[in-house]
């Protein structure tokens, strides 16, 4: 402070002289003492200000972000392997049926890739889908004339008992109407879901639904950054 104040003009400090102030003769170096005291305070204000300023900024710096990760999980899984019982022809083994459900879901995923498109919702549930198929050893097999719709979902021809079908997968509502009647076990699994809020996909061959996914989706904190 002092250098400071040493730095003052001289004609500034030469300039200031006895003033009377209330009935009271103020000398020459008590003015000077009390312009002194004035700019220590000024400058002792603004370091103050500046400080919390620095600390402003760096509680700022510090704050912690949250990072959330979306986790879709499959709360039910359930096949009916025969929905028309007079027609043997309609009967498929679970493990032909989920064969199927990720055959259609892996073209799905080409398409994705090759459109560049950012996965939805349901998307994202029909991918972890696929996942928890392939855990299982799931693999899929050849399809052709392979087509999806964010309504009506996904629908390709498969052969299937050396006949060419027609497989869908999709949200229930859709598959509701591009189904028949879905068998019980499926229906009150479809009902379940939607009251738990879950994501519904339904699997049907031919117009016949053969499986039911429903799927749970949540946010889950995974790290903070700052």
């Amino acid at each position: 402070m002092n250098l400071f104040l040493n730095k003052l003009p001289n004609e500034f400090a030469s300039a200031l002289g006895s003033i009377d102030f209330a009935g009271r003769s103020f000398s020459k170096s008590e003015v000077q003492l009390a312009l002194y005291v004035v700019i220590g305070l000024i400058v002792l204000i603004l370091l103050l200000l500046l400080i919390g300023r620095i600390r402003d900024r760096s509680s700022i710096a510090t704050e912690v972000i949250p990072q959330y990760e979306e986790i879709f999980e499959i709360e039910t899984e359930i096949f009916e392997t025969n929905p028309y019982k007079n027609d043997p022809d309609t009967y498929f083994e679970q493990s032909v049926l989920r064969t199927v459900t990720l055959t259609l879901i892996i073209g799905l995923r080409e398409y994705l890739v090759k459109m560049a498109e950012n996965a939805s919702d349901q998307h994202k549930a029909m991918a972890a889908i696929a996942k928890h198929l392939e855990a299982n050893e799931v693999l899929p097999i050849a399809f052709t004339q392979w087509n999806q719709s964010p309504i009506q979902g996904i629908a390709a021809r498969i052969i299937l008992n050396g006949k060419s079908r027609t497989a869908l997968f999709g949200p229930s509502l859709a598959m509701a109407k591009a189904s028949t009647k879905f068998p019980n076990e499926i229906a009150e699994a479809v009902e379940r879901a939607h009251a738990a809020g879950q994501s519904v996909f339904v699997l049907a061959i031919d117009g016949l639904a053969y499986g039911v996914f429903c799927v749970s989706h949540r946010l889950q904190l995974i790290a903070a950054t700052s």
